[in-house]
């Protein structure tokens, strides 16, 4: 059924920031839940309009309120605007959202059926707690960087060029949501989640950690790496693989099969092979003899792979800055349903005086917070609504 999309009536309260709780509600977004992401008020002193926090490609198919909850009349707005979600994502500090009046108790005395998420970077039931995380913190502590130094072979660690620890916690906390609402039409009851970037980050190494629990004064392991081979114009990936796979790249570069008696002495064959071979014609001899490979391309030049343009990974979308804006898609796909963002990331405040009308306010109440400074509506040009 064209159009249809998974999540269509799920209601999502979205109290994120940083990068983790906006993966997690986009993915949501992708799947046709509504998402109103609650933004602060103020400009931070910038002119113009600005978007709603965090990173615009994490905010594709949301809409945006602009609400002070520090304020009573704001904290009653997100009160009802929980009241009728259902599901609730936060990643603020442990206890900010407690001392609001926002917390897991709290709402749940008015929405027995909210699904609470709460993602942070140590819990919210540890003596780790109070420690404040971005990706970079379970980067290092969790062992990515060491995992990635011993990969290189390098003598000092480096970060990596993507927040791998928040993307992963985002999306855990996303198949966390769906997991939660399934649960919910067995039981009638929400509950609470809570996500971590240091779990996520060793759960996105467990193959890496088994030999460590296995023999944790062991120095021995070595850590996987696939092929990767300079060519005479660029790079190519190509793994050696089982035997079966060897024999294929053994046709494809005229060697003797019995040539590589290891994984070491096919994977120099293959180096020596490449680099006195153009990235085009590598890529014509793995294909003529079916093995798997993958040619070095920029991330330029990566959006601009065919294979995306045919998979539908790009999506052009309406956008309230740039009219029309070309954005990663969802990664999900389905038989009988859609998914990917259905606009582009919202202008903070863009659908404040929307929002509050479908909680039920009259536009007399919605000026009145808006004289007061409570909420504050932009429209889609960027200007204060009137």
């Amino acid at each position: 059924m064209p159009g249809r999309r998974i999540l269509a009536g799920v209601r999502v309260l979205d109290i994120t920031q940083i990068v983790a709780g906006p993966v997690c509600t986009r993915m949501l977004a992708d799947l046709g839940a509504n998402v109103v992401k609650v933004d602060a008020p103020g400009r931070d002193g910038g002119e113009g309009p600005r978007r709603s926090a965090g990173p615009a490609a994490q905010n594709s198919g949301k809409r945006s309120i602009v609400v002070d909850l520090k304020r009573p009349e704001g904290l009653a707005v997100a009160k009802k605007l929980a009241q009728a979600a259902d599901v609730l994502v936060q990643n603020y500090r442990p206890g900010a959202l407690e001392a609001l009046g926002l917390g897991y108790e709290q709402l749940r005395a008015l929405n027995p059926r909210l699904i609470y998420t709460t993602i942070s970077g140590f819990g919210d039931n540890t003596s780790f707690a109070r420690r404040g995380a971005f990706g970079a913190t379970a980067h290092a502590e969790a062992g990515w960087l060491w995992v990635q130094q011993q990969a290189q072979g390098g003598d000092q660690p480096f970060a990596p060029g993507v927040t791998v620890a928040d993307i992963a916690t985002g999306m855990n906390a996303c198949t966390a949501v769906l997991a939660a609402l399934y649960d919910r039409d067995r039981t009638g009851e929400g509950q609470a989640i809570n996500v971590t970037l240091m779990d996520s980050q060793l759960a996105f190494l467990a193959e890496a950690a088994a030999p460590a629990l296995v023999d944790p004064e062991g120095t021995s392991w070595t850590p996987f790496r696939h092929g990767l081979q300079r060519t005479r114009d660029g790079y190519v990936a190509i793994n050696a693989g089982s035997p079966r796979n060897w024999r294929r790249l053994a046709r494809a570069t005229g060697q003797a099969e019995s040539d590589a008696s290891t994984r070491e002495s096919a994977e120099r064959m293959l180096e020596e092979w490449a680099a006195g071979t153009a990235s085009s014609e590598v890529a014509r001899a793995m294909e003529e003899v079916g093995a798997p490979y993958g040619v070095l391309r920029t991330i330029r030049e990566a959006v601009q792979h065919p294979y995306f343009a045919e998979r539908g990974m790009i999506a052009s979308i309406p956008d309230p800055l740039e009219g029309t804006a070309r954005v990663v898609s969802s990664p999900l796909y389905f038989s009988n349903a859609d998914s990917g963002p259905m606009r582009g990331a919202p202008l903070a405040g863009e659908h404040t005086v929307e929002i509050l009308r479908e909680l039920g306010l009259s536009d007399d109440e919605v000026s009145e917070m808006e004289r007061d400074g409570v909420i504050e509506g932009t429209n889609a040009a960027g200007e204060a609504s009137k």
